[in-house]
């Protein structure tokens, strides 16, 4: 079993049975008193075989950042893309469109709809999103939402190196991978038109920007869709004239989902996570004896945290960078990647890669024995569940609070769980 001090805990049925099978290879005859030496000497040959994979050292903080790096290359490529069909959408729109001789709204009207009807005005050729209406437009600065959104960030890195928690840092950035991964996607398979309107994004694209989607990037129906793909993949590694590191361009269309508050929510989760953590650990460096001083420093940072996401939803939402239905999704599908079972089964599992168990250093008082009915597998990861395929097979939950009943009380039927709720 894998467990983890203050967390849920994991044990793969597949561990516990090549667990079993080497033991009865090394005894056939079942000589109990060579088991705990077996076991030892099984889990210092799985430990050696890890070290030469690379799962020890700088390697496991280099890994998650580097997939980071690719996701986040990847999902602005497709954005690109994005951008690239909705500035050719826009214009056919706009040359086509006519309004109605004498046709006036009252203001009123105006109010009740959130898409405007000139080309100049706020939200031309946007969708209907009743509370932008409601909430009216107020420009915010592109700098200051970005402001916003890298405050908690930069806390959880600094937080995150000083205490040394690899897997944190791991579960963090996996999510941070396959959300950034999943809004290119998105992006790119069904154009969305843009919040803030044409008028907007053509200021945030800027002349050059503008000028070559308009005009530079081949044309799919002439040349293909493989070769404009991957003349947007260009740009993004070296500009639109190769003269670059980086496309150095914003994008337009990029709404589903929205990437401000995912990548600010996340940040807020692993740093209120990670302080909870620290707080309660007494290996920690951050370690509180005090109960009521934990909680008023927990408390405290989840006051902060949640007025900042609310600040940051808001102005979102009032300089229409995005529609209300990304920014629900955006929260929606973070706390659901967050709480995932494969991220944190895979972000254990390369925590504790090549490392030694440290057996020598716990006595009785630090093992826990856990009934056989506890391990019902409770999780089961497919084969197909691509990219969590090595780690596929079933996995246990255990709560913290079984945890400190069986550490305390021994071992207890599943009718004394009730307590445990």
């Amino acid at each position: 079993a894998c467990l983890g001090r203050g967390s849920a805990s994991c044990v793969t049925m597949s561990q516990r049975m090549a667990l079993r099978e080497l033991e009865l290879q090394e005894d056939p005859e079942g000589d109990t008193e060579s088991d705990d030496v077996e076991v030892t000497r099984w889990r210092a040959r799985v430990a050696g075989q890890a070290k030469t994979l690379g799962g020890k050292g700088p390697v496991k903080w280099i890994v998650p950042a580097m997939l980071v790096v690719i996701s986040s290359l990847i999902c602005m490529w497709m954005l690109h893309i994005a951008t690239f069909y909705y500035v050719k959408g826009i214009l056919r729109f706009e040359a086509a469109f006519q309004r109605t001789p004498g046709y006036t709204e009252d203001e009123k009207a105006k109010q009740f709809f959130s898409a405007g009807l000139s080309k100049d005005s706020v939200s031309f050729g946007s969708l209907q999103d009743p509370l932008e209406a409601q909430l009216g437009f107020r420009h915010v600065p592109l700098k200051a939402l970005d402001a916003v959104a890298l405050v908690f960030p930069f806390l959880w890195f600094c937080a995150v190196i000083y205490l040394r928690d690899v897997q944190a840092w791991t579960k963090v950035l996996l999510c941070h991978s396959v959300l950034a991964f999943g809004k290119g996607i998105f992006g790119a398979t069904t154009i969305i038109p843009d919040s803030i309107g044409w008028a907007n994004c053509k200021a945030r694209l800027g002349e050059k920007g503008l000028a070559y989607f308009r005009n530079e990037v081949p044309d799919p129906t002439t040349h293909g869709l493989w070769t404009m793909v991957m003349a947007i993949l260009g740009v993004e590694l070296t500009g639109p004239h190769q003269d670059r590191i980086g496309s150095g361009m914003r994008f337009c269309g990029d709404m589903i989902y929205s990437g401000h508050t995912y990548f600010t929510i996340l940040y807020i989760l692993a740093l209120c996570e990670l302080l909870r953590k620290a707080l309660s650990d007494p290996d920690s460096r951050l370690y509180v004896e005090s109960s009521f001083k934990r909680k008023v420093v927990v408390f405290s940072v989840y006051m902060v945290c949640i007025a900042q996401q609310g600040l940051e939803i808001f102005l979102v939402l009032s300089n229409r960078f995005h529609y209300t239905t990304d920014v629900v999704l955006a929260v929606l599908l973070t706390f659901l990647w967050y709480t995932s079972a494969p991220i944190c089964i895979a972000a254990k599992w390369w925590a504790q890669l090549g490392t030694k168990m440290k057996t020598d250093k716990e006595g009785p008082e630090d093992m826990v024995l856990i009934p056989r009915s506890a391990l019902s597998g409770d999780i089961w990861l497919p084969v197909f569940c691509f990219p969590f395929c090595c780690i596929s097979g079933h996995h246990h939950v255990i709560s913290e609070t079984q945890l400190r009943l069986w550490h305390e009380d021994g071992p207890r039927t599943e009718t004394d769980f009730s307590s445990c709720f």
